[in-house]
């Protein structure tokens, strides 16, 4: 399957994902909720180049190391297992080296996605679920630093997706933790310069993995 089938056979699964829920809303009664979250995400290898002014350019597999994550989300659960919710996450990785140099750096993601899940019956105070988003990239920004100089490239705009597996935990009646494991894919696109001069050509991928903790707050 080519990338564009790729890219279309995961819309299509998110956006059914998505619908199912709302044609449970007028047979069941909502309960909202407020939840937040934090995790460590991994990031696979891209690839960019960079050209300055003065000095070497620097280009080819740029490389990832440790990152940090977080976000929030405000949804609505229905009877039936189903939930929607609006998301905003921000996920970050370190930039360690490009081409085979070594430079200090990161890459940073903003986005606010449209989630749905499915909760499956609960074991016991345990209770398993699966989810699919959609999103809009706010930001995607680049840092890299080389002899002393950071220069950074940023982006906006464009189509994130993402996919979620955990399992809740219920502490009290209201109150909910959870572990989880999430993929996420940011479109790629063009990256500006903040300052005259400096380029970064090709359109690096961000596609972080992440295993997260989080609370939730029923009311």
């Amino acid at each position: 399957m080519n990338q564009p089938s790729k890219s279309r056979c995961v819309t299509y699964i998110t956006a059914f994902l998505l619908l199912a829920p709302l044609v449970a809303v007028a047979q069941d009664e909502a309960t909202f909720y407020a939840s937040a979250y934090g995790g460590i995400p991994a990031a696979p290898s891209t690839s960019f180049s960079e050209f300055r002014p003065t000095g070497p350019g620097v280009g080819g597999t740029a490389k990832f190391g440790g990152g940090l994550g977080f976000g929030a989300a405000v949804g609505s659960r229905f009877a039936n297992g189903w939930a929607v919710e609006l998301a905003w996450g921000e996920r970050g990785n370190y930039l360690r080296r490009v081409g085979g140099v070594s430079v200090d750096g990161n890459i940073f993601s903003e986005l606010v996605l449209l989630n749905a899940y499915y909760r499956f019956p609960a074991r016991g105070a345990l209770r398993p679920f699966i989810g699919a988003g959609l999103g809009y990239v706010v930001a995607l920004d680049i840092d890299v630093d080389r002899n002393g100089s950071e220069q950074e490239y940023s982006r906006k705009g464009g189509v994130a997706v993402q996919a979620v597996a955990g399992v809740e935990y219920s502490l009290a009646p209201r109150w909910r933790l959870s572990g989880d494991a999430r993929w996420t894919s940011v479109d790629s696109g063009t990256f500006k310069a903040s300052d005259a001069g400096n380029v970064l050509i090709g359109k690096p991928k961000y596609r972080p993995a992440s295993l997260n903790f989080g609370v939730t707050y029923l009311f």
